[in-house]
């Protein structure tokens, strides 16, 4: 096989080896920053994922606050609070703004809880309080894996899961919603028994995978034609 044959199978291969990573369209976009797979941290297991807390002055919540979990490679859950959204009690002058997971509670969802339930809380004066009226706030939770099934933020309301409208960002696998107030949050792949595998199946990564593996055998065989033929 001759240089110019040679240099048309690789990048026939090449070509090959992105219909088999991409095809199935399930995995997270490409980004020209550096992404790394979710290093979850699993309620009981070791090690286990750790709560954070923080105390806010007024003066702190005048502006916009964030909050979020100590990070394995990303944070598992974080907080985004705007101005005015929390004040402290009266004669208190902070207020602790907490994230810790939890045991998922007796009431489940419509689907599987994908990673830890998260219990996010704010106290002031050692009661608690709530999210002023029109201020919600931006709850993000890390999924246990990129290019999973889709996932949807849900709040725990009462007796029942709420979903919110839910926004996926980062490398594929961080999902953000906004709630009008604080209390238990989980991400649910909603009307699944267990995650599994983004949609669409193998069906469509190995229909491109065999396109891409006939395209190099054409290029092969007319590379090699051709060099016969100058011969």
């Amino acid at each position: 096989m001759n240089r110019r044959v040679g240099a048309l199978f690789a990048a026939a291969l090449s070509l090959a080896a992105l219909a088999a990573v991409r095809g199935n369209g399930g995995g997270p976009p490409l980004y020209d920053g550096l992404c790394t797979p979710p290093n979850y941290a699993l309620l009981g297991s070791n090690p286990e994922p750790s709560p954070t807390s923080s105390p806010y002055s007024a003066t702190d919540l005048a502006t916009t606050q964030e909050l979020a979990t100590p990070p394995q490679i990303a944070p598992q859950a974080q907080i985004i609070l705007g101005s005015g959204t929390l004040s402290p009690a009266p004669g208190a002058s902070a207020v602790t703004l907490t994230i810790a997971p939890v045991k998922p509670p007796a009431i489940k969802p419509d689907g599987a809880i994908d990673g830890n339930v998260y219990d996010f809380e704010a106290t002031s004066g050692g009661k608690p309080v709530e999210a002023a009226a029109d201020h919600p706030v931006t709850i993000a939770l890390e999924a246990t894996a990129a290019g999973g099934p889709a996932l949807t933020i849900e709040h725990l309301e009462g007796n029942r899961w709420a979903p919110l409208k839910t926004f996926q960002s980062g490398c594929g696998s961080t999902f953000d919603a906004a709630a009008p107030s604080l209390g238990l949050f989980a991400l649910v792949a909603r009307g699944a028994s267990t995650p599994g595998p983004a949609g669409g199946g193998s069906g469509p990564s190995i229909l491109l995978i065999v396109v891409a593996v006939l395209v190099v055998l054409a290029l092969v065989i007319a590379a090699a034609r051709t060099t016969r033929l100058r011969r």
